[in-house]
């Protein structure tokens, strides 16, 4: 899952592919006006990593969260470790797969984690598809925010990616700490999907119709706040306000929708920390 280390800008409605066989197009509206092709602008992401298929720890297992400071007590939900990705993923069964996910997050005020001298130092939020029980493929689309150095300079971005493809970023769709991001990814078969990213603060929609990605089992369902590589390397773990996820829910071929609730919480020992609110909420916020 590597960023193509590229500079072209992608211009206007695109059919451009990324590795040899695949391809998207993209429009935007702002305030409900399309956009002119030539200021939609996306480029591929940095050289680096972002979304990676969840990298796997020795134990599984993962301590429970501490109790949670939300009236509501904390759910029973299975935890487990992983070095990447703090949320949840829901599984289903390859007979009755998802065709839709959604959910709707504040893109969060990132600052630099004390003690931790490595940089960039970043955090991911996104929803997806895959990537978790089927590590052959992953559709995802989210926000990130980056630090690259000690002056303490956020960066803050919106992007998608069809791993193993590279990601791209969305440059024309602004995002600041405390945006909400509301996400829909809708699947038309197992190598095709519509992706609809909307800022519902600063009124800017993009859609992405992406084809010939790499086979989906659409098995899971991910809502995730992920620490990023870059390279080969995990970046710094950017400390980041806690990230609500809302409306979470996965719509199967059978026209049942699955929620948070049975999830998998996955957790980053010493990093982040999810819990399930109810089921179509949770939230990952810095371990304590």
């Amino acid at each position: 899952m590597k960023f193509l280390s590229t500079t072209l800008f992608l211009l206007g409605i695109m059919s451009q592919p990324i590795l040899a066989e695949f391809s998207f197009t993209s429009t935007a509206e702002h305030n409900g006006v399309p956009v002119p092709q030539s200021e939609i602008n996306i480029q591929p992401f940095e050289s680096g990593t972002l979304g990676r298929i969840r990298s796997r720890t020795g134990d599984d297992s993962g301590p429970k969260i501490g109790t949670t400071t939300l009236r509501r007590v904390k759910r029973t939900n299975p935890t487990a470790n992983s070095n990447n990705w703090c949320g949840s993923v829901r599984t289903t069964t390859s007979s009755n797969q998802i065709k839709l996910i959604h959910g709707t997050f504040q893109h969060p005020t990132c600052t630099q984690r004390p003690g931790v001298t490595q940089y960039p130092q970043a955090a991911a939020a996104w929803i997806g598809i895959d990537g978790d029980s089927w590590t052959s493929a992953l559709l995802q689309a989210g926000t990130v925010c980056k630090i690259n150095n000690s002056t303490g300079i956020v960066e803050n971005e919106v992007w998608w990616q069809w791993v193993p493809s590279g990601s791209y970023t969305i440059t024309n769709v602004p995002v600041f700490a405390g945006d909400w991001i509301d996400i829909t990814i809708n699947t038309t078969s197992s190598t095709a999907a519509n992706i609809k990213i909307v800022n519902t603060n600063r009124g800017y929609t993009h859609t992405i119709n992406a084809s010939t990605g790499a086979t989906l089992a659409r098995v899971d369902a991910d809502w995730v706040v992920e620490r990023p590589y870059y390279g080969t390397t995990l970046a710094g773990f950017a400390q980041f306000t806690q990230v609500w996820f809302q409306n979470a829910y996965a719509t199967l071929t059978s026209g049942t929708s699955l929620g948070i609730t049975g999830a998998k919480q996955y957790q980053i020992p010493g990093g982040c920390a999810s819990t399930e609110f109810d089921n179509s909420k949770l939230y990952a916020a810095v371990a304590p």
